[in-house]
C-alpha cells in the first residue's frame, strides 16, 4: 500500500514540474482580442459637456442625467435614484459592426447596468431587442457580475467600484461577442430576420437607490469596412496573420512534404483544400507563395528545393482550384528571412516553411 502511495505522489509531482503534460487549453478568450470597426457612426465622449449639464447626442434619454467628471474623464450618470434610459438610434445593418462603452460603477449597494441592441421594427426603432441584454449587477459597493439574457454568467469582478470596465460589443460573421477590457467573455450565434436591421442601442441604469451609481462614457459605434475572414482549423498548423494589403498564411512543411522532398504528401492535399477555400472566400487579386528552408545543406541546393516547393503549392491550386495563372506569382528563397534559431531542430523545422501572401 505505501509503495502505491509513493507512485501515485511521484505522478503528481511530475505533473506539476511539468514532466507529464496533459495538454494546454486554449480558448477563444485567449486567442481572439477586440479590434474595433474602422468607419465610425457614433463617438460620445461628453468632453464638450459641462458638469451639471444634460448630455447631448442621444435621440431620447428617459429618467434624469447629467455630465460628471470622473478622474479625468467626462461622463454620464443618472442624477436621481430612478432609471435611466439613453437610446441611441443608428443604422449598422445586418453585421459587420461594434459598439464599445465604457462603465464605471461608483458606491453602487445594487443596481443594474443593462446594454441593449435594437432591431427595426414596426412597433419603433427600440422596441425589439436584436439579442439577449448584456446586464452589470453592481452590488456590495464592491462586487460586479457581469450577465447576458439567454446565456447567464459571463464573469464576476471584485474591487469593481470606480474602475472603469471598457465593454465592447462585435458582430461579424453571423456571431455576436461580448469583450471586456479587450478580452472576449462569449460568442454567440447572431441573426436577424428577412428585411431586418439593427437600429440602434440603450444604455440603462435600472433598480438603483441612489444617484451616480453608474458612470457611462466613451460610447462609439463603427461599421467594418473588410469583411473578416474565416478562421482556418488549428489541426492545420497554419498560422494567418492579418496585414496592410490581405493576409499571410503560413504553412509548416511537414504539413506538405516529407523531410528533403518537393512532391506532396497525400494529406497535404487536404489541407490545401482548405486554405483554397479561405483563398475562393476571400476573393484575393494576388497570391504570392513563398518556400523557405532551413540552413542544412548547400544555399544552392536550399535554394532550388524552396522554390520547388512553392511551384508545387501555385501547381496544386491551380490546376485542382482553377485559381488563374496571373494570379499567382512562385518565389524561392532558400535559408532566408529565417524565424527562428538554426542552431536547433525545433528552430529549423519552424523555418521550413511555405508562406502564402494573399493581396485584396
Amino acid at each position: 500500500m505505501k509503495r502505491w502511495l509513493v507512485f501515485a505522489v511521484g505522478v503528481a509531482m511530475l505533473c506539476r514540474a511539468g514532466g507529464v503534460s496533459a495538454g494546454e487549453l486554449v480558448t477563444g478568450a485567449d486567442k481572439y482580442k477586440f479590434e474595433p470597426g474602422d468607419k465610425v457612426l457614433v463617438e460620445l465622449d461628453f468632453r464638450q459637456c459641462p458638469v451639471g449639464e444634460p448630455p447631448q447626442g442621444f435621440d431620447e434619454v428617459v429618467g434624469a442625467a447629467e455630465c460628471v467628471r470622473h478622474g479625468d474623464q467626462m461622463y454620464v450618470a443618472p442624477a436621481s435614484a430612478g432609471d435611466l434610459k439613453l437610446y441611441k438610434r443608428v443604422d449598422l445593418g445586418r453585421g459587420d459592426f461594434s459598439i464599445e462603452f465604457t462603465l464605471v460603477p461608483h458606491d453602487s449597494a445594487y443596481a443594474w447596468a443593462v446594454f441593449e441592441l435594437y432591431k427595426s421594427s414596426p412597433k419603433g426603432w427600440h422596441a425589439e431587442k436584436a439579442i439577449g441584454a448584456l446586464v452589470a449587477r453592481m452590488s456590495s459597493k464592491r462586487y460586479c457580475d457581469i450577465f447576458m439574457d439567454g446565456v447567464g454568467k459571463l464573469a464576476s469582478l471584485d474591487h469593481c467600484n470606480d474602475r472603469p470596465l471598457h465593454f465592447a460589443i462585435q458582430a461579424r460573421r453571423g456571431q455576436y461577442r461580448v469583450y471586456l477590457d479587450g478580452k472576449r467573455l462569449t460568442s454567440v450565434p447572431f441573426s436577424l430576420g428577412e428585411g431586418e436591421r439593427v437600429s440602434g442601442f440603450g444604455l440603462i441604469r435600472v433598480r438603483g437607490a441612489a444617484p451616480y451609481e453608474a458612470l457611462f462614457g466613451g460610447i462609439r459605434a463603427a461599421k467594418y469596412t473588410e469583411k473578416e475572414a474565416s478562421p482556418l482549423p488549428e489541426d492545420l498548423g497554419v498560422k494567418v496573420d492579418t496585414t496592410a494589403r490581405g493576409w499571410t498564411l503560413t504553412v509548416p512543411a511537414r504539413v506538405l512534404f516529407d523531410f528533403n522532398e518537393f512532391v506532396l504528401k497525400p494529406e497535404a492535399r487536404s489541407a490545401l483544400d482548405t486554405l483554397a477555400g479561405f483563398i475562393e472566400k476571400n476573393k484575393v487579386r494576388r497570391i504570392i507563395i513563398t518556400g523557405y528552408t532551413d540552413n542544412v545543406g548547400s544555399a544552392a541546393y536550399n535554394l532550388r528545393l524552396s522554390l520547388q516547393r512553392a511551384q508545387s503549392v501555385g501547381d496544386y491550386l491551380m490546376y485542382r482550384h482553377e485559381i488563374p495563372a496571373g494570379k499567382l506569382t512562385i518565389v524561392g528563397k532558400g535559408e532566408a528571412d529565417p524565424v527562428a534559431d538554426n542552431g536547433t531542430e525545433e528552430g529549423r523545422a519552424q523555418n521550413r516553411r511555405v508562406t502564402i501572401e494573399l493581396v485584396r
